[in-house]
């Protein structure tokens, strides 16, 4: 890419597949890319979760990648299913001529990654979480800049050429106003407590079982309370049953892609701790109880919870000590204490790298020696957009420090 090119010349494909912890962070630099004037190509797995992901992008172009993940006795299909995804990604990229490739972590990253560096394009990485996993230790030898959601997690690309703490991308529905009839369309009332449970793409039975045994001590003691659960993937008639049972408001769903309007409308939420999900908390300033799941590799969600709790940002209780009392407990003040909740929500201000999506933009552009216009203006508006987003990583760095 030349200096002077025209924007809307500018290619970036992004891999961004696996789980909504990569996809939904390599949707949001898409959005920044697309506001500038540029292309983009995003690439994910076959995946269910990546498709209804997907199903909120109707004007994106995506690629689905045979990949799949390396488990233990799948490695035959891992290295057959990357071997087909390279050649895949070899032939979109040998006609698309992308010149920068941004991959997020994960076993959908590997081929575009390969493929992008044999072909000439600049490949730079992002790990969201507080510990890189293998797929990304691996993948950062063929990057030239590596960016990361967690202060902690540089540690672990010592020796990189360029490790930038930009916190994690976020899509810009998070910073839009709610309208008001969502309530009606959820079945809800304005002015009472809310609180979502999302179990993510993985390990959504625990919280279930969990909510069924704590919503009737929620219930007891605060009669207003109002629910949203995202069941994931599983039989959800008994816990309807026991909401109407219990006669609470409520919005009961396997899955919803726009999660941002739920995230939005929530007083506090129950949750697993993917990093993606904890930026979109901290955008927000939403009070969190963490559960971590504990099969995660490295298990990164415990690191990531109890770097956020320690700050101040959330509190986290471990999964095998569980009890629904406690969780109860904890619950009920992040609903209803207001002094406790304008003490997290301050913390979470300090994670809410609300320009991460422009600093790494503005970064991968800078490296091509390329003129973008931001929104019609100057450079100088992405330039202050970075200046932004390097005061939310100095607050991060802060809060870090805590650990």
């Amino acid at each position: 890419m030349n200096e002077g090119r025209d924007s809307s010349q500018c290619k970036v494909a992004i891999a961004c597949g696996g789980t909504g912890g990569h996809f939904f962070p390599g949707v949001a630099v898409a959005q920044e890319v697309k506001r500038r004037g540029g292309q983009v190509m995003l690439f994910a797995s076959r995946k269910e979760v990546d498709r209804e992901s997907a199903g909120a992008l109707p004007d994106a172009q995506i690629e689905f990648l045979p990949a799949v993940a390396l488990l233990r006795g799948r490695r035959l299909a891992f290295a057959w299913g990357e071997i087909r995804s390279l050649a895949l990604c070899l032939r979109w990229f040998l006609r698309w001529k992308p010149g920068v490739v941004l991959v997020m972590g994960g076993f959908a990253s590997v081929a575009p990654a390969i493929a992008g560096r044999l072909l000439g394009a600049r490949v730079y990485l992002h790990e969201s979480n507080s510990v890189p996993g293998r797929a990304n230790r691996c993948l950062a030898r063929l990057c030239r800049g590596i960016f990361v959601g967690f202060p902690s997690a540089k540690g672990a690309f010592r020796g990189r050429k360029k490790v930038v703490v930009s916190g994690t991308p976020v899509r810009r529905e998070f910073r839009q106003a709610l309208r008001p009839e969502i309530y009606q369309r959820l079945g809800l009332v304005s002015g009472s407590p809310v609180l979502l449970v999302m179990g993510g793409s993985q390990g959504a039975r625990l919280l279930n079982d969990l909510t069924a045994k704590v919503s009737p001590l929620l219930s007891r003691r605060h009669p207003d309370l109002q629910l949203i659960h995202l069941t994931g993937k599983h039989n959800h008639a008994p816990l309807r049953a026991l909401y109407q049972r219990l006669g609470l408001r409520y919005f009961l769903s396997e899955f919803c892609p726009n999660a941002s309007e739920l995230i939005r409308l929530a007083t506090a939420v129950l949750s697993r701790a993917g990093a993606s999900s904890l930026a979109e908390y901290a955008a927000v300033r939403l009070p969190a109880l963490l559960i971590p799941y504990p099969h995660a590799v490295d298990d990164h969600q415990r690191k990531n919870a109890i770097i956020f709790a320690e700050s101040g940002a959330a509190e986290w209780l471990e999964e095998r000590r569980l009890q629904p009392s406690d969780a109860a407990r904890v619950l009920s003040r992040l609903l209803y204490d207001q002094q406790a909740r304008r003490r997290m929500k301050e913390a979470l201000r300090a994670w809410s790298a609300e320009n991460s999506a422009a600093r790494i933009v503005d970064d991968l552009m800078e490296a091509e020696n390329s003129k973008w216009e931001v929104g019609g203006a100057s450079r100088e508006e992405g330039k202050t957009g970075s200046r932004d987003a390097e005061r939310s990583e100095n607050l991060c760095a802060h809060s870090a420090s805590l650990h």
